[in-house]
């Protein structure tokens, strides 16, 4: 038979001082709590305030859902049943919308923001610097050339006919150069390889510019559908304004796209060109393009902070810092080893955890505040305040399915040779599009929440009339809508939980 061997006396000893010590401290803890927060039973037993307390519980369960015409007898909705209907349904395509361009918005960032993706990811160090060297002149060149063709679309705008042509000629022309072929491995061993790449860029040009002009001409259709289709006007404005965003959003775009593809190419031919040259022009080209991705770097952040606190004397912390840090770190290349790989997809992933994590500390009642101020008061600006903090939110959580996912797959890929954006789309993607719209469905319940708080600040939906209510003392009037808010919550979860348990 075998004993369980006593624990030493000593070993017993410490485990209880520890008990007693954490049972101390938490006693302690508390105290300073419930003293901080200043906690006391006086008020709530005072009798005056059940009083009230209890007259405000009678209000809240006597909703006021309709009411009777003095002269006619007659029962309909009330005012504030009415309301509440229009302001809820507002409140739920809030929601919706904010939970659309948030998740577009936040599947991107979540690539970045996953570790196994990006930790793998190294370049030399002349790479890198080429990469954020090429980064502002791709972003100024797709920008400019975003405004180029705006104005080519511009140019028959005032002729619908001319416009509808013109868009189908150019969608058209796009459909046979894409039809034509696409670089790929068989074409670049015939050597046909430029070719196809000067059609496809040929064809994305010619895309934009047809885009423009089905904006061009959606401005214009919008406008006309909204005044003659009466009730479904709507549909006229919607057309109106998704090309108006198309109009102002399409410069940005395509800035983004080239500030991402300068950057890409400069990395691969950056890296090329320090693996195929000698020591010493290696090491010469990296003491190059180090002093000049530096002083763009620094002299990015220095632009920024002055746009943000308007500096007295702007060009200490721009240029001469650039200036500074450039000749710092072209002489600190100067002793590397040129062909040495660094973490760059480390730093990456970190800034953008940083971001994520800094976006999801402020409330969206804050960014609310916020953004009222920027486009006034009304929906507009509560959508901008739910996007924003559901890109941080659905950024985390997006990340973080991919990290959790299965490796296998991503090595067989890696093992056929393919390239990691052929990884992400073979590998990634089929195992993350279940959780990934699971999430989506559990963000929209949570903005309908949400756009409830944000109208208090005047974010539109539903939380600015039931403010109005509370701060006015009609309290049958706010019943209505905090139960309609509570009904819209439970068929939100019922709706999307059944839909995640037929996705999962």
């Amino acid at each position: 038979m075998t004993t369980i061997p006593n624990l030493p006396e000593k070993s017993n000893g410490r485990s209880v001082w520890r008990t007693v010590l954490i049972a101390v401290v938490l006693f302690l803890l508390y105290a300073f709590t419930v003293q901080t927060i200043d906690i006391s039973l006086e008020k709530p037993l005072n009798p005056e305030r059940q009083e009230a307390f209890g007259r405000v519980l009678r209000l809240l369960a006597d909703p006021e859902f309709v009411q009777a015409d003095a002269a006619t007898g007659e029962v309909a909705l009330s005012q504030a049943m009415q309301t509440t209907l229009e302001r809820i349904v507002e409140t739920i395509f809030m929601a919706l919308m904010a939970t659309t361009v948030g998740t577009v918005l936040a599947v991107p960032v979540s690539f970045l923001a996953a570790r196994n993706l990006m930790e793998p990811v190294t370049a030399p160090l002349a790479a890198i610097m080429v990469a954020v060297a090429a980064l502002p002149v791709g972003g100024w060149l797709g920008s400019q050339l975003g405004q180029l063709l705006l104005v080519a679309a511009a140019l028959v705008a005032g002729q619908p006919l001319l416009v509808v042509v013109a868009a189908v000629v150019v969608l058209t022309a796009v459909y046979l150069l894409l039809r034509a072929g696409l670089p790929d491995a068989e074409s670049e061993a015939q050597g046909h390889s430029r070719a196809a790449l000067l059609r496809l860029v040929v064809a994305g040009l010619l895309l934009i510019l047809g885009l423009g002009l089905v904006a061009q001409l959606g401005v214009v259709a919008g406008k006309w559908l909204d005044g003659v289709l009466g009730p479904l006007g709507f549909l006229g404005n919607f057309v109106f304004v998704l090309s108006d965003f198309i109009l102002i959003g399409l410069p940005g775009v395509l800035g983004l796209l080239g500030a991402f593809l300068a950057a890409s190419y400069g990395s691969h031919y950056g890296q090329e060109a320090v693996l195929r040259l000698n020591e010493t022009s290696a090491r010469a080209l990296t003491v190059a393009v180090t002093l000049v991705g530096t002083a763009v770097l620094v002299y990015g952040i220095g632009s920024a902070l002055n746009w943000l606190y308007l500096f007295d004397n702007p060009e200490r912390w721009t240029t001469i810092p650039a200036a500074v840090a450039a000749v710092i770190m072209a002489v600190v290349a100067g002793f590397l080893r040129v062909k040495r790989p660094f973490a760059v997809g480390f730093v990456i992933y970190t800034i953008s955890r940083s971001i994520l994590n800094a976006l999801r500390s402020i409330e969206p009642l804050i960014m609310g505040i916020v953004f009222v101020v920027w486009v006034s008061l009304g929906p507009f600006a509560g959508i901008m305040a739910l996007t924003l903090h559901t890109i941080a939110a659905l950024g985390k959580l997006f990340s973080e399915q991919i990290e959790g996912i299965d490796e296998g797959p991503i090595e067989a890929i890696l093992s056929t040779g393919a390239s990691r954006l052929q990884m992400i789309v073979y590998a990634v993607i089929p195992q993350i599009i279940p959780p990934y719209i699971a999430f989506t469905l559990y963000r929209w319940d949570i903005n309908v929440r949400m756009s409830t708080i944000i109208g208090f600040v005047g974010g539109g939906g539903i939380g600015f009339v039931l403010s109005q209510n509370i701060q006015q003392l009609r309290y049958r009037q706010a019943s209505v809508m905090m139960i309609a808010i509570a009904l819209v919550v439970m068929l939100l979860d019922y709706v999307s939980s059944r839909i995640r348990a037929r996705i999962i």
